[in-house]
């Protein structure tokens, strides 16, 4: 599976620390937590050698796993996903003040695509303000853009497919998709590439919740910016009623078909009816 570290609720390069395993961000228990441990995680996030852990916490409790327990990462280790710790278990710590705060030295995270700041005049930003689609005619279509760290930043087509488009789609508010476009379909952005090979399996509410390297690489240029063309329907878990059948305007082809079906099994059924009357009528 892939793994992946982030500073949630954050100004970057401080706050709780969680990790990505299993499709699911959860926390790591500051159980046996040395600074050696902290300044590895500090690096693999890109800010700074070094860091401190926190003790009064200034974050809530946020809901879902506690994936690590007991990460110990020893002088000999050069990279915190080498460090031994307890099995996985999203159950490690159930205690807020057990959760690991961390506030690290230095660097500049700004190249980090989690988490995303706050969107512009919003002081609580959501998911649903944090993705926009630029360039097609209903804000359900188009250039697939984030906003990080006080600006919005496109997302690379590498490995961008069918489950990530149905990610974006659902964040956006806009339905199923119906695409995932690549090469600039809707023309180039500017500003930062914020992702780069997000991984998504498609169930996730939001292209933050999903596997992604940081577009810092270099490898990936606005010709290759990531779009999106959602079908811009809102579906409810219940099923469809006669209005908004009637509004829709069209039939999908699964219904089409069904009728199809329907209409000849109804033939069938009328032909054997026919030779079962004629066969009764010969024998009188």
């Amino acid at each position: 599976e892939f793994v992946a570290l982030r500073l949630e609720n954050s100004d970057g390069c401080s706050g709780r620390l969680q990790i990505f395993y299993n499709g699911t961000w959860g926390s790591v228990c500051s159980n046996s937590m040395t600074l050696n441990t902290v300044s590895l995680a500090c690096k693999e996030l890109g800010c700074g050698d070094g860091g401190s852990l926190e003790t009064r916490l200034r974050y809530g409790r946020v809901s879902g796993p506690a994936w690590l327990d007991n990460v110990q990462c020893g002088e000999r280790n050069s990279s915190f996903w080498q460090c031994p710790s307890a099995p996985w278990d999203p159950q490690s710590c159930d205690d807020l003040r057990d959760e690991t705060h961390i506030t690290c030295d230095g660097g500049h995270p700004e190249m980090l695509p989690d988490p995303l700041a706050s969107c512009p005049n919003s002081t609580s930003c959501t998911d649903r303000e944090k993705i926009r689609a630029v360039g097609g005619e209903d804000g359900c279509s188009g250039r697939v853009e984030v906003w990080h760290h006080g600006s919005w930043g496109t997302v690379c087509d590498d490995s961008w497919d069918m489950q990530d488009a149905e990610v974006a789609c659902r964040q956006l508010g806009c339905g199923p998709a119906v695409s995932a476009l690549h090469e600039a379909a809707f023309g180039m952005g500017q500003g930062p590439i914020w992702l780069e090979q997000v991984e998504c399996r498609g169930t996730e509410r939001s292209l933050q919740d999903c596997w992604a390297r940081p577009g810092d690489s270099g490898a990936c240029q606005h010709k290759e910016d990531a779009a999106v063309h959602c079908s811009g329907e809102v579906f409810s878990p219940t099923y469809p009623t006669r209005d908004r059948l009637t509004n829709s305007g069209r039939v999908s082809l699964p219904t089409i078909i069904f009728i199809i079906l329907g209409a000849l099994l109804c033939l069938l059924l009328a032909l054997l009816a026919g030779q079962v009357l004629s066969a009764r009528a010969g024998r009188r």
